[in-house]
């Protein structure tokens, strides 16, 4: 009995240990309300202005869906060299193009980018605070002060100006293009998307006429009649390679929907960074009050500790 009396008291002297804390709490809120309400305001305004200083940002984007051809050569090789064994490996012929995810890192790659940018001269557009437009030159007059490849790099791919999405389940590709200008943004990720499909192009063309250089040796050199039907077979197949690659305009992507200058801007969201600013000032505002409250009142306990050990 007299424990279960003890229970109930201690359980009574928690509680009303628990309201006390909730009505410092709110005392201490309460007198700093002011503060808080000043540092919310402030916030508000200083964050507002800051975005609206910000240039809208606008999205070009580009759908896209793999091109059959690569897979339509790879199964044409297979079939012609079907049964007979290492043959592949011995002529030296590689049979598989670029797979959809190599394609698309060839896009994302250092060395396409700075191509991209060199041949639409975007270097004065991209770094245009770098850029003296009056004197059509760059304001820093050392070389290795200026704007180059690797600045391209990460402002395309680290500062999000370039976005792709590969949707693994439909198979479809979108390329967007993030930029102040509408304009340029829709103009960029179709080119860069033509751009694309050119270059490897380009590339299946230098690797199938260096496979025909090399067939038409193996050729030359072989009396073996199967091993030269096969050879002729191969050969055929590297001509109607090459001849696609050359004919094709969709090369590696096919485009369903280009790009068309956007009307709405995709960031910054204004309203959710004014949102977001005000209430983490509040929070930082009322965690202040509570830690000058705490540092006044552990103050005047040891201020009441002194006075009564005098």
């Amino acid at each position: 009995m007299n424990n279960q009396n003890d229970e109930t008291n201690a359980r009574s002297l928690q509680g009303a240990e628990d309201e006390i804390d909730l009505l410092e709490l709110w005392r201490v809120l309460v007198k700093n309300k002011l503060m808080i309400l000043a540092a919310m305001f402030a916030a508000a305004l200083l964050s507002a202005g800051i975005s609206l200083l910000m240039h809208n940002i606008y999205r070009g984007e580009v759908l896209l869906a793999p091109a059959q051809s690569g897979d339509n050569k790879s199964s044409g090789f297979a079939s012609v060299l079907g049964g007979l064994g290492g043959l592949s490996s011995l002529v030296g012929v590689t049979l598989s193009g670029g797979s959809t995810e190599q394609n698309l890192a060839v896009l994302q790659s250092r060395e396409f980018l700075w191509n991209f940018v060199q041949e639409k001269k975007l270097m004065p557009i991209l770094f245009e605070d770098d850029w003296d437009a009056e004197h059509k030159k760059w304001k820093e007059s050392d070389p290795k002060k200026q704007p180059g490849e690797m600045d391209v790099y990460r402002l395309f791919n680290k500062n999000g100006v370039l976005d792709i999405q590969n949707d693994k389940k439909t198979g479809l590709i979108t390329v967007a293009v993030d930029w102040k200008d509408p304009a340029l943004a829709a103009d960029w990720a179709n080119s860069l998307v033509e751009r694309l499909n050119q270059y490897l192009a380009q590339k299946a063309i230098a690797r199938s006429e260096s496979n025909l250089k090399y067939l038409n040796e193996q050729l030359m050199s072989t009396q073996i009649e199967e091993m030269r039907k096969t050879l002729f077979d191969l050969i055929a197949n590297e001509q109607k390679s090459v001849m696609l690659a050359k004919t094709q305009k969709d090369f590696a992507f096919k485009v369903l929907d280009p790009a068309v200058e956007p009307d709405k801007k995709v960031k910054p969201k204004r309203f959710l960074i004014v949102i977001l600013t005000t209430f983490a000032a509040g929070f930082l505002a009322i965690l202040y009050a509570f830690i000058k409250e705490g540092i006044a009142k552990r103050r005047e306990e040891e201020s009441a500790r002194e006075i009564s050990a005098t």
